[in-house]
């Protein structure tokens, strides 16, 4: 019985559209999330107006481009990157100066 109920919920916190972080956001807590593969196929995934677990210097996506993101390890995750174009005509992750 307690592994049906188990297995309900974490049906319903992996459920295209509604990402399980949704209900208590918090990048102490994200760090654990980026390790799950998102209904996209991928790691990383919107929140709000940012990006999470994204991989600081990799490449980014169109969608990403000048949009703010935190990295997908845990001990940087509090560190704010944008993604930028280099001179090279490529978007990378860099880290946000302030």
């Amino acid at each position: 019985m307690r592994i049906i109920a188990a297995l309900a919920v974490a049906t319903l916190l992996l459920a295209p559209g509604t990402p399980a972080a949704a209900a208590s956001h918090s990048h102490a807590t994200s760090a654990d999330w980026c390790r799950q593969k998102q209904p996209s196929g991928r790691y990383y995934y919107q929140h709000k107006n940012h990006w999470d677990c994204i991989s600081p210097g990799a490449f980014c996506a169109k969608s990403q481009y000048n949009a703010y993101g935190y990295s997908m390890r845990a001990a940087a995750h509090t560190k704010r990157y944008k993604c930028v174009r280099y001179s090279s005509n490529t978007w990378h992750w860099k880290p946000v100066t302030t």
